[in-house]
Order: C-alpha cells, then sequence, then structure tokens
C-alpha cells in the first residue's frame, strides 16, 4: 500500500472502532476532565480522571490506550481509569497520542514523552505528586509506555517515572506476525502486518529498541514493572521475553498471565477475568505509591 491508501485504510478502521464491551459492574466514584496539552505537532488532548472525594495531591498513573498505533482514543479506556482512580486514589492521565499511518514511528513516542513532560512540569497545578507517578498502557499503548521509559533513561535529567505497567503489549515489531505463536483468538497475522506497516514506515525501524523495545541493549535503568499477557495472544510471547531481559538486567517485575484470555481481554473478554486483572493493576499501583 502507498501512503495515502494506508491513510484511508486507518480512516475506515477507526470509523468502525467499538467502546469497552466489558465495563466495572459498578459506576467508580471518580469524574473526568479534559486536558489540551502544547506538543510539536500541535495540542494533543489528555483525559484526566480523579476520585470524587480526592484528598489532593494525589500519585498519578499515565495511560496509553491501544489501537495498533493507527486506531483508538482515550474514551476506549474510560470506563475502567474511571474504576481505577477511584480504586487506586489517584489522578489517571489517557493521553490521545498521535496516530499513525499519519504519525509513523519514531513521533508518538516523541510527542507522548513531550505530554509526560509536561505533565510532570505541570504537578502542582494538576494537583499530582511528582514523586509518585507511573505509566503504562494495553496493547500499543503498552509499547509506548515501555519505549518512553527507555528513551527517558536516555536523557540527561530523566523524569523520575517510578513503575511501568505493560498490559499484553507488542515488544517486537521486526519478528514477521504469522512467525508468531498462533491462537483462533488471536490478532490476525495479516492485520498485524497492515498495522506494523503503518506505524513503521522504513523497515530497518522495526529493530529500534523504541519500536521494539525487546531489542533494547539496556533496560537496567528502567523502573520496577508489571507485566500482564494473556495466554491465548500471539504477542505473550515476547512479552513474557522482556519480562526476564528486565529481571536479568535487575529490575524489579511481576509478571502475571491470564489462563485461557485472548488479547484485548481487559476491554473485549470476560468480565470476571477482566476485573482480576484492573483490581491486579490496581493493587500494584497502591504497592508502588505506598514505597
Amino acid at each position: 500500500m502507498n501512503r495515502q491508501e494506508m491513510i484511508d485504510l486507518a480512516k475506515q478502521i477507526r470509523s468502525d472502532e467499538e467502546r469497552p464491551q466489558v465495563t466495572p459492574p459498578h459506576p467508580p466514584q471518580a469524574t473526568t476532565t479534559t486536558l489540551h496539552v502544547p506538543t510539536s505537532v500541535g495540542d494533543v488532548r489528555v483525559l484526566c480522571h480523579s476520585p470524587i472525594d480526592a484528598v489532593e495531591p494525589l500519585p498519578g498513573f499515565i495511560s496509553f490506550h491501544g489501537g495498533g498505533f493507527i486506531t483508538g482514543t482515550p474514551e476506549m479506556d474510560e470506563p475502567w481509569n474511571l474504576f481505577l482512580a477511584e480504586t487506586a486514589n489517584c489522578h489517571v492521565l489517557n493521553i490521545a497520542y498521535p496516530l499513525a499511518p499519519e504519525h509513523p514511528f519514531p513521533v508518538p513516542v516523541h510527542v507522548a514523552y513531550e505530554v509526560v513532560q509536561w505533565i510532570f512540569q505541570h504537578a502542582d497545578m494538576l494537583r499530582l505528586d511528582s514523586s509518585r507517578i507511573a505509566i503504562g498502557g494495553h496493547s500499543a499503548g503498552g509499547n509506548l509506555a515501555t519505549a518512553i521509559c527507555l528513551w527517558n533513561a536516555e536523557q540527561k535529567n530523566p523524569l523520575p517515572i517510578i513503575a511501568q505497567i505493560l498490559d499484553y503489549p507488542p515488544l517486537d515489531l521486526a519478528t514477521d506476525p504469522a512467525d508468531k505463536p498462533f491462537f483462533e483468538e488471536a490478532i490476525p497475522a495479516e492485520q498485524a502486518r497492515q498495522f506494523n506497516a503503518m506505524y513503521i514506515a522504513r523497515a530497518e525501524d522495526a529493530y529500534h529498541h523504541l519500536a521494539s523495545p525487546l531489542y533494547a541493549a539496556q533496560l537496567d535503568a528502567l523502573p520496577q514493572t508489571l507485566v500482564l499477557t494473556a495466554e491465548h495472544d500471539s504477542l505473550a510471547q515476547e512479552a513474557r521475553q522482556y519480562a526476564k531481559r528486565l529481571q536479568a538486567a535487575g529490575v524489579a517485575v511481576e509478571h502475571q498471565e491470564f489462563a485461557g484470555q485472548a488479547h484485548a481481554f481487559t476491554h473485549h473478554g470476560d468480565l470476571d477475568a477482566a476485573l482480576q486483572a484492573w483490581y491486579r493493576i490496581a493493587d500494584y499501583l497502591k504497592s508502588v505509591y505506598r514505597s
């Protein structure tokens, strides 16, 4: 496909995107406000979810939605981010990062990092405790979250990100999706190829550590990490490998695999499994905030 064909296909896919099929069993006691953050590509929208009865300042969780780098919005995560805000007693900030193919790699990583920097710089205004800010994401958002942590570790004055939470992330965009483990419920290999091609404009960039964090040479400066994987997900193997590499580098890692679950189960799977995963994330946040 040429660039215009990619853009047309991405727009078609975006028009069909769905809200989460599983949502919290009870309406969370939390509210949503919208921020507009200036960046090098224009203002970026951020949804900020906060507990209704918060005693501020609160810790923060900067989150990135999924969507294969080409689709998705913060609203996809809103029901569960409100749940996290209430359950973990924190502000959850979900960034509407620029999407491919209009903005291919590395633009989303660099722009998302600009927004993360802005959040830290404006912590007082946002009533955030800047010493207790974690980062994370689902699927492509998990890739971006750990890419940001890798990029942050290379800066002269890195931000004090205290933890990363990676939920069924794609971490190897160089390997042909057809060569990854196969499951009936998994993302079709051809669709994965299309999404990867839209995000990675130059083939050699697929091996760049900010596109495929599994290939990163240095992991020892990354923050403590929670990795969640789904047993019937073609991406689970690379996330398990990343967790092992982080551990070998001396990073404190917790990994939980959800038996019988498929990719995106936290949004479109079994409610009991989804609820277990979201409580796992909330409990992990509460733990790192205490420490």
